[in-house]
């Protein structure tokens, strides 16, 4: 029988060698004077494969092709070639040795054989060099059923739906790397196991990454890359949400261990468990485990350890449920937990280590998944009090009764972790000490832990030392962290500080006294965005230790603040800073810090500057901020003295409201900079899996770039509140810039609204309901078009109050999109009126679609300056009289607001290239610089005199550039320093940072290094005063900034419009209509965008007194003879490429 089998194996080797080109045979003797080249491929195919010897060697070397020695024959190792030597032949390179298939060597390099050293030499194909002693023969791991240079992914999923599951590859492949979306491989089949992609190899590969993921709704398999090593493999399983890359296929056992390893069931309240259906067993049983010493394992009947509690399969959600987890309306099996369970023994459970069994009938276990608990933490523990470091000052301090046995002392330091098994005060006296000189034991209340101290503790440190299960590691760790509501803290948020920040000592002279600048409505906000460092870092005239800190703006008469001060007497409301919160990415250690040594003398289009940056971003101290660590507290590296980082940032906002502007924070609640046990984790580390949202499988969801954070939780949406309350009262904050603001929900957003507006400058010392809340609305990632919740994305605001940047005017102004080439054209930079090369030659665009898209274009803008409204009836580019929302933006309606507040119009912001650089990419080359400053005003014309609320980038006043570079977030003071100086503009100080924008160098360089493209003072002089006047005529009539829809409907005409309207001209009818909007009832303004003058005439222009805007003429003196209105002809003639305001008394 044995021997049956043995030949029988040997019989299968023997057909397999046979079908695959090789015989094989007995070894035979090696003839005198001759070599053997032993030669193996994994493959196994050796036909057409044959050797060139030249050197001592008596084969026919006259030609690569003529003579070569053909497959004498095989043995176990592979196929062999005998060579004939020279007699005598010796030394390392005395016969050469090429392995070949025609012109396809086997390795590029020539090999070589010294036949002194024997007979027998060894060549595994793809090798550098012979061998005399063979060499072990790789395991060939391939499938020889597959393709030839292919690789197989097999992926499985529960549900059996593969719909729009594509696999996107990268590496070693020749499929298009591109862009993520753009050349998706769909399933090349199905089996019994599930969907295969088959995906194209280059030749000898050796990594295939690649990434499963939706195409429809952007949702990845798992977070993380994959790689196959596709040097010895060609075929792969992967499990849905399973990062594991499986070399072969997976057994029974390992996709319920799989499942076992997600946290795919859902608690979303104390009664209720959702599983997903494919999962549920009819006729069944489920039950609930948890453990807190997470010691649950999987056996074949379920999960074995801890506490069971039986689930029960019944009914389905209720309206309630479903309005709070839309995602789990469908596909999910409702399992119920009995009635009878205690507070007691609620705790003990979501303290411990979940996990959810289903048993078929016959009590084997079909299904076993992790629990995301989140649902059931808002259920029985959501708390409203006030949470972090609370110091009593009288006894009838709000939030400081809560508990009766904690009720005495001076400080309170309250945390909400219901999972935490223990929970304990750590007391440090310095903020460098490394052991504490007190440890507390806190007392828990309904998932809330209380510590109270005397008052000696006031200005000291804590950190919170927690035991606590952690789904990452599937442990119960010990968490020593800093607390999440920190109001102040040591440098780099190593510890928390127990602040008075109502103690004198932190506030400035006046603080309590000190009121926000007036402003009669949100309508008349105007916003200027500017990061802090920007501000100073480059200003001589700031003291050398303020530059770059908060105290910078209390040197009133620094360049810097004497041109906020002047924006703001001509008419600006708000300053817009940058994340200054507590964030991640650069070190409040300023000794650490490093600095680039003097880049001055390289040439304007020299790599040179930009490798100096790049090789200090690490330990610079630059950083837009978006890595947030800690909300509440105030960012040290901007501190000159950290410690007193509460005070300074308080100078800092008192000193612009002393200025005339109101301070508004942007606020980054969309994601955390760390998560799991990560150093910088704070919220994962106290309450794991809650804080930040997780995907159906539990792994993280980092569509904003990062770990996302869930508001849709209570308690994260409170901490948001929270935080925005705390910094609206403690520091006298006007408005909010919510990042990525689409990944809150409009219900958190409201209520966030309504509490402002309780704030009185009375008790609070703000007026919140001028306090104005805006932010991105652009609709992405797993939020997108409210599939957990009505998300805080544009169309959803209609009627909120609550702004968004409106993308529509900044696409129609600029040109293109932020994905698109940065040197598409638009309204303000040439498009049809000035085409540049790209579009006529590169792109070429006809002059036909040209007017086309910059027609349709100019309708985008026209809805912006209504204030991007709804409902607003206009005359199009086609003649059709069509609403706002019927003007179509991409796929999406232009128009989306119920009212001008809820529109940011906007041309520049920091995010891609500023105002100027995207002028320089976009403009004719043959524009100078002159030509080029006025595109620039222009611009900043259409935002400043529309609807809605103005904003603007920081120096775009002062044609500030940033070198061009697109995604100057860690770029540094060199290419971020604004010149407020009015003589120089930051251009041509070398090429921008390789990482984001090597790939624009080619077009680039040419312009950095023409001399006529750099602004001269007079051309920045010039756009300030245009800036500034802008301001002041929008500041002198209501009729700018209208408060509502049916106004502004009223009120405001376009004079310009249909099929035979005037390319590159906006004719905008602002009438008072007999009702008192200022000194004026009528205003026109009139956008050139044409490189000519233009006249345009209209008969209900005939007959009136239209003059030039006093405003504008004292500002312009050569507009008076320009800019000309014919009243009987009623014609308008102005200027190219000028915004001229007429006006009617």
């Amino acid at each position: 029988m044995q021997r049956k089998f043995c030949l029988g194996v040997f019989r299968l080797f023997v057909f397999l060698l046979c079908g695959l080109g090789v015989v094989l045979q007995a070894q035979t003797p090696i003839p005198a004077n001759h070599i053997r080249i032993h030669y193996h491929r994994a493959d196994a195919v050796y036909t057409g494969w044959t050797v060139y010897g030249f050197g001592q060697t008596t084969e026919d070397t006259s030609n690569f092709e003529s003579g070569p020695v053909q497959v004498t024959g095989t043995d176990s190792f592979g196929a062999f070639f005998d060579v004939g030597v020279v007699a005598g032949a010796s030394g390392a390179q005395s016969v050469g040795i090429i392995v070949h298939m025609g012109d396809t060597k086997d390795t590029p390099q020539n090999e070589y054989a010294d036949p002194s050293q024997g007979s027998n030499f060894y060549q595994l194909s793809g090798a550098t060099s012979l061998t005399t002693t063979q060499p072990p023969i790789p395991v060939n791991h391939k499938n020889p059923n597959i393709p030839a240079n292919t690789a197989r992914i097999h992926f499985y999923r529960p549900d059996g739906i593969y719909t729009n599951w594509t696999v996107y590859a990268f590496n070693d492949t020749t499929e298009d790397e591109s862009n993520y979306n753009s050349g998706p491989i769909f399933p090349t089949g199905t089996d019994a196991y599930g969907a295969y992609y088959d995906v194209p190899l280059i030749p000898n590969p050796n990594d295939l990454g690649f990434i499963v993921h939706n195409i429809a709704t952007g949702t990845k398999n798992t977070p993380a890359d994959l790689h196959l090593d596709v040097a010895d493999y060609n075929e792969a399983w992967i499990i849905s949400g399973d990062p594991t890359v499986y070399l072969t296929q997976p057994t029974a056992a390992q996709l319920l261990n799989a499942n076992f390893l997600k946290l795919q069931a859902f608690w979303i309240d104390k009664k209720t468990i959702l599983i997903q259906n494919a999962y549920a067993a009819p006729g069944g049983s489920y039950y609930l485990s948890s453990d807190k010493s997470a010691a649950l394992a999987l056996g074949a009947n379920g999960v074995t350890g801890g506490t069971k509690v039986t689930l029960k399969a019944s009914g389905s959600l209720t309206a309630q449920q479903i309005a709070r987890f839309p995602q789990l309306a469908t596909g999910y099996t409702v399992l119920t937990l009995p009635a009878n369970i205690s507070a007691a023994a609620y705790l003990n459970l979501v303290q411990g280590q979940l996990a959810v069994t289903v048993l078929k009938s016959d009590g084997t276990s079909s299904y076993a998944t992790g629990v995301q608990n989140a649902g059931v933490l808002d259920d029985l523990y959501a708390y409203t009090g006030q949470l972090g470091v609370i110091v009593r000052h009288s006894g009838f301090d709000d939030c400081w009764s809560d508990f009766a046995d904690d009720e005495d002392g001076r400080v309170k330091v309250k945390v909400w972790a219901p999972t935490a098994q223990t929970m304990k005060l750590q007391l440090f006296k310095a903020s460098t000490d490394t052991a504490p000189a007190q440890v507390v034991t806190m007392h828990e209340h309904d998932g809330v832990w209380v510590a109270k101290l005397d008052e000696s503790w006031i200005g000291k440190y804590y950190l919170l030392d927690e035991m606590v299960y952690a789904p990452s590691t599937r442990q119960v760790v010990e968490n020593i962290v800093s607390d999440p509501y920190s109001i102040d803290i040591a440098l780099n948020g190593t510890k928390s500080r127990l602040t008075d920040v109502d103690a004198d000592s932190n506030k400035p002279y006046g603080w309590d006294f000190d009121r926000s600048p007036y402003l009669d409505r949100l309508n008349d906000l105007t916003i200027y965005e500017l990061h802090l460092r920007d501000f100073s870092i480059g200003d001589k005239t700031v003291p050398t230790a303020h530059r770059g800190m908060y105290l910078a703006f209390t040197d009133r008469n620094s360049d810097g603040m004497e041109h906020l001060r002047t924006l703001a007497q001509s008419g600006l409301k708000a300053v817009h800073l940058l994340p200054t919160f507590h964030f991640n990415s650069v070190n409040e250690d300023k000794s650490t810090w490093a600095t680039t040594p003097d880049l001055t003398s390289f040439a304007p289009d020299s790599q040179s500057q930009q490798a100096a940056v790049t090789a200090i971003q690490s330990a610079d101290a630059y950083n837009w901020g978006y890595d947030p660590d800690h909300y509440l507290a105030p960012e040290g590296s901007y501190a000159v003295n950290p410690d007193q980082r509460v005070r300074e940032y308080r100078e800092m906002v008192m000193s612009l409201h002393h200025a005339g502007l109101r301070v508004i924070q942007d606020v980054v609640f969309n994601h955390t900079s760390g998560f799991g046990e990560a150093t910088n984790s704070i919220l994962d580390e106290v309450v794991p899996d809650y804080y930040n949202r997780l995907d159906a499988d539990g792994n993280l969801e980092t569509g904003s770039c990062c770990a996302d954070t869930a508001t849709e939780h209570l308690m994260m949406g409170k901490l948001q509140q929270d935080a925005i309350l705390w910094n609206a009262k403690k520091y006298k904050i006007d408005g909010f810039r919510f990042d990525i603001m689409s990944f809150t929900f409009v219900k958190n957003l409201e209520e966030i609204k309504k509490a402002l507006a309780k704030l009185t400058p009375e008790r609070d010392g703000i007026d919140g309901s001028k306090i104005y809340i805006y932010g991105e609305g652009f609709s992405f990632g797993e939020t997108a078009n409210s599939a957990l919740g009505v998300n805080a994305q544009q169309s959803n605001l209609f009627g909120t109050g609550i702004g968004s940047f409106n993308d529509r005017m900044r696409d129609g102004v600029r040109g293109g999109g932020p994905f698109d080439d940065e040197r598409v054209q638009g309204f303000a930079t040439g498009l049809l009126t000035d085409p540049s090369l790209y579009t006529t030659s590169i792109a070429g665009t006809s002059a036909a679609d040209q007017q086309s898209t910059l027609l349709h274009r100019t309708d985008w803008i026209k809805v912006g300056l209504t204030g991007n409204l709804r409902d607003y009836t206009f005359v199009d580019a086609t003649g059709k009289t069509i609403t706002g929302a019927q003007l179509d933006y991409q796929g999406q309606p232009t128009g989306y607001t119920a009212t001008p507040i809820e529109a940011v119009n906007y041309v520049s912001v920091h995010d891609n290239q500023d105002l100027f650089d995207t002028i320089q990419v976009k403009a004719s080359l043959n524009d100078s610089s002159a030509i080029r400053a006025k595109r620039q005003v222009l611009a900043m014309s259409l935002v400043a005199l529309g609807q809605g609320v103005p904003f603007f980038h920081a120096g775009d006043d002062l044609l500030r550039s940033r070198d061009m570079d697109q995604n100057a977030y860690d770029s540094g003071d060199w290419f971020n320093k604004i010149d407020w100086t009015g003589t120089g503009n930051n251009w041509g100080i070398g090429l921008p940072i390789a990482s984001q924008n090597s790939s624009q160098w080619s077009f680039q360089q040419p312009l950095l290094a023409n001399g006529a493209y750099k602004p001269q003072p007079a051309d920045i002089q010039s756009t300030t005063r245009a800036f500034q006047t802008f301001l002041r005529i929008r500041e002198s009539s209501p009729l700018f900034s209208m408060s509502n829809a049916a106004e502004i409907q009223q009120h405001l005409t376009f004079l310009n419009a249909g099929p035979s309207q005037v390319p590159g001209l906006i004719v905008m009818n602002l009438q008072a209509n007999a009702r008192n909007y200022g000194p004026y009832g009528q205003i026109v303004v009139v956008f050139n965008a044409s490189d000519q003058e233009q006249s345009f005439t209209a008969a209900q222009l005939k007959g009136l007194t239209l003059k030039l805007d006093p405003l504008q003429a004292e500002a312009d003196p050569t507009l008076k003879e320009t800019a000309r209105f014919d009243r009987q002809k009623g014609t308008l003639t102005v200027p190219s490429l000028t915004t001229v305001v007429f006006v009617n008394q």
